[in-house]
């Protein structure tokens, strides 16, 4: 959101033609929300994603570089929602499992697309937060230890619990992987893998194998694997 209160978004589809007609209809249906920058691939799209950091992403699917879900799936750390703007419908299944907001298939009709905004309306609708949202109850063993994000070294989701991981605490908590993405920042906090966040601040090292990239933590034996989509994080590297 900027500092009017207007949303923000990024569009991201390889064909010209059908970012315009997209970026007509929102204007029409919703005229206050921001476009931050339009993407002709993944991997531009992705960039703007982490740099922008925008509410909303309108993802076309088949593009070069990454494809739409692959964007989507490096995107859990980061808080923006996903619509996905295809041609195809035999990819909902998989952009359901990448939590995407809506599924809205090309040429995009504007009472359809109307029903999408009023959903995404919804969606930035602000939800008061606690103040004890930095505090973590987890559990270890028969016991239950307070501890806050900050000395987290990395979580690890396992179904529906996490585990999280720290110098001298390694137990479990009661939320989702998403659900905890929701709550921490994204500038102390990224997601390396499909079902690891780690703690910035707690990351030792990155370490090449070939194409293979791992991130060594401070003080732990281990090495979190980073998958492909989020390769470019450590591009620099």
């Amino acid at each position: 959101m900027t500092d009017d209160g207007a949303p923000t978004a990024i569009l991201a589809d390889d064909e010209p033609f059908m970012r315009a007609a997209l970026r007509e209809r929102l204007a029409q249906l919703w005229p206050e929300l921001r476009l931050l920058q339009e993407c002709a691939d993944g991997i531009q799209a992705l960039q703007a994603i982490q740099r922008l950091r925008p509410q909303l992403a309108f993802l076309d699917i088949r593009m070069p570089g990454l494809t739409g879900l692959q964007v989507a799936d490096a995107l859990q750390g980061v808080n923006t929602r996903v619509v996905f703007v295809t041609a195809y419908d035999a990819h909902a299944v998989e952009a359901f499992e990448a939590q995407a907001v809506d599924y809205v298939l090309k040429p995009v009709e504007l009472p359809r697309l109307a029903k999408t905004v009023a959903r995404l309306r919804e969606v930035l609708t602000p939800v008061p937060t606690s103040p004890g949202d930095d505090w973590l109850q987890v559990a270890v063993g028969s016991q239950v230890r307070l501890l806050h994000v900050d000395d987290v070294q990395y979580f690890e989701s396992d179904s529906k619990y996490t585990r999280v991981v720290a110098p001298d605490c390694d137990g479990l908590i009661r939320l989702s992987l998403k659900e905890l993405l929701e709550r921490l920042d994204p500038a102390r906090f990224m997601q390396v893998h499909r079902s690891v966040v780690v703690n910035r601040r707690h990351v030792h090292g990155v370490h090449r194998a070939g194409e293979a990239l791992a991130l060594e933590i401070k003080g732990r034996p281990e090495r979190l694997k980073v998958s492909t989509p989020y390769h470019q994080l450590f591009k620099a590297l």
